[in-house]
């Protein structure tokens, strides 16, 4: 059973790298020209795309991702929103700085979001370790705060709705522990300092 918690099922051949790269670098360039129209929108312009290349043979149907999509990239890098849209070009676009921070709030938007999504899978995925609780819900389950709200289940002796507070014990000279111990404290004093009644837990 230990042996298969730590395991790994399956092989980081290059295919998984081959495969985050290149998701990677897709949502990369599709948010370079969604920066590109988020810019142009914010400059009352409306909402634009680069030019559609027409599929063969299917009429009016055209393809999102056309060569303007591609060839118009280092010049939006370089600020220009005009670049790769479709003929009429509208006159009232973004400057250079507004698609600038743009380029700059949607990558790293992306870029965050993909990092997450990266964790999660990572911790999800088949390498994960089996049967092995979060921190928040070990907490929840064995924390302070679960203890003290069990403990007059647990020993209602002494935190129960009839508790009655424990006398100190008494030893003797001769004992090897020392005298005036205060034994049936139960859980730790820093742990429930003085919670002697039920009411006093909620």
């Amino acid at each position: 059973m230990q042996r298969e918690r730590l395991k790994n099922p399956y092989p980081w051949t290059w295919e998984i790298p081959a495969v985050l790269i290149a998701i990677t670098l897709f949502l990369t360039v599709v948010g370079i020209q969604l920066a590109r129209s988020l810019a142009n929108l914010l400059a009352g312009t409306g909402w634009t795309w680069p030019a559609a290349d027409p599929v063969a043979g299917s009429g009016a149907f055209s393809s999102p991702l056309g060569s303007a999509f591609w060839t118009s990239l280092p010049e939006v890098l370089g600020g220009n929103a005009a670049a790769g849209l479709a003929e009429p070009v509208p006159t009232q676009l973004a400057p250079a700085p507004l698609t600038w921070i743009c380029l700059v709030l949607v990558e790293g938007a992306l870029l965050s979001a993909t990092t997450w999504g990266g964790v999660i899978a990572y911790k999800r995925g088949p390498g994960r370790m089996k049967g092995m609780a979060t921190a928040a819900e070990a907490e929840k389950l064995l924390g302070v705060t679960r203890l003290r709200k069990v403990a007059p289940i647990v020993r209602p002796d002494l935190y129960g709705k009839d508790a009655q507070p424990a006398a100190p014990v008494q030893r003797a000279a001769g004992d090897s522990e020392a005298t005036n111990v205060e034994l049936g404290r139960g859980l730790s004093p820093w742990l429930l300092p003085g919670r002697t009644k039920q009411n006093e837990l909620r």
